[in-house]
């Protein structure tokens, strides 16, 4: 019977997420969400994955079949010792928390994973490790657990407002388009005190671009010139913060943008929240062969023409 029960909640979780679909695109016909059923008193549970190491809030649905008044939760951050069966919140490396939740007061509707009913709650999990599992292990034996199989991991660090200043998907937004929808994004911290722009050999590499929405192109024409190596638009490629892997080497105009709305230039109360040093900071745009353009964080906001061979801080941005 656990057996049964068992497989029954992997098969279901793997429909829920699309393992088994075939279809490239969304198919017709109407569409119809899963739910788990386990087995009370058994060891059968229903296991969701952190989706990149970061901190959450966890909230979880409750499916309109939901019947139970003490459905169990287990959160494992860094996820679980092997071999052990305890769950325990003072273990350091391996902490496990315990959280209640009344279905019969909550159905049809999402419920937030919380210790002592706190809505600040916040979870920093580590991916491939940190997981949410739900348990039937403490209900009787003649008791069914019914959850949904979806569930949604918020990111506690981000600002759900779109605007200049605010933390949004791995760094700040530094910049807004017409329709407040769309912007660039730049990474909290300097990827780089300092680093060259050359690989070693002057080259043009044709990054020649230095508007907004340019630095992305430039990134890519600087790497596929230029090849393997150690370099400041290469260095933005290779970074991943979060579940974000698609940062990039800015533009000219794009720096310029990030000096005067989250560096030193902006008004009060975004007066440097973006932490830049008062240095040089390379853009992506080339000027020839022989140098490309760097935006001052101080002396004005001053933009050099200077030899690639230089060594100057970097900040990576990516676009939304």
């Amino acid at each position: 019977m656990k057996s049964m029960y068992k497989q029954l909640a992997i098969a279901l979780m793997l429909a829920a997420i699309g393992i088994n679909t075939a279809h490239a695109v969304t198919p017709a016909g109407k569409p119809v969400t899963a739910t788990i059923v386990l087995q009370g008193g058994s060891d059968s549970a229903a296991k969701w994955s952190a989706p990149s190491t970061a901190t959450y809030k966890v909230h979880v649905l409750v499916p309109k079949t939901g019947t139970t008044a003490n459905a169990l939760y287990r959160v494992y951050p860094k996820g679980k010792k092997a071999g052990s069966i305890d769950c325990i919140n003072t273990d350091a490396e391996f902490p496990c928390y315990e959280v209640m939740v009344d279905q019969t007061q909550h159905k049809n509707a999402w419920v937030q994973l919380m210790l002592n009913d706190d809505v600040e709650t916040q979870w920093g999990f580590i991916k491939n490790k940190g997981y949410v599992t739900a348990v039937a292990g403490n209900l009787s034996a003649a008791e069914l657990l019914n959850l949904s199989a979806l569930a949604r991991f918020e990111d506690a660090l981000e600002d759900t407002v779109r605007a200049i200043g605010k933390n949004y998907q791995g760094g700040i937004i530094f910049y807004l388009d017409n329709t407040g929808e769309h912007g660039l994004i730049a990474a909290q911290t300097d990827q780089s005190t300092g680093i060259q722009w050359y690989n070693g050999t002057h080259i043009t590499t044709g990054a020649t671009g230095t508007a907004v929405g340019t630095g992305l192109a430039n990134t890519s024409k600087i790497i596929k010139a230029q090849g393997a190596g150690f370099y400041a638009a290469k260095l933005c490629a290779r970074l991943v913060i979060g579940a974000y892997s698609d940062w990039y080497l800015p533009s000219l105009i794009e720096l310029k943008r990030m000096y005067q709305n989250i560096g030193p230039a902006a008004a009060a109360p975004l007066t440097n929240v973006g932490g830049f040093a008062s240095a040089a900071y390379w853009s992506s745009s080339e000027g020839d062969s022989t140098y490309a353009w760097e935006q001052y964080f101080s002396s004005g906001g001053r933009q050099f023409y200077t030899n690639k061979s230089g060594s100057r801080r970097v900040r990576a941005v990516r676009a939304f």
